[in-house]
């Protein structure tokens, strides 16, 4: 867990955000994962009007490391507890 108060391992680690679901066109999900490198991986799953899937990589300087940082931290996501998350 990364403390609110200590940002700065932020850039340390690796940052992944992923939601999906299954419904009417199967399973559709996107994912962002952000490495400390500046690698940043992007996919969009959609089926809907049969779409494949997407994927981008891309490398960031450390301006946008930054911002991203800045971001988690203004959102207090990390305050969050999944725990009970179905």
């Amino acid at each position: 867990m990364i403390s609110i108060s200590d940002t700065s391992k932020i850039n340390d680690s690796l940052n992944y955000f992923s939601v999906g679901h299954k419904g009417k066109f199967g399973h559709e999900f996107l994912e962002f994962e952000l490495r400390p490198n500046g690698r940043l991986r992007y996919a969009n799953n959609s089926q809907y009007k049969s779409d494949t899937l997407i994927r981008k990589e891309v490398y960031v300087n450390d301006i946008v490391l930054e911002e991203v940082k800045k971001i988690i931290k203004d959102s207090e996501i990390l305050k969050e507890d999944d725990k009970d998350w179905p």
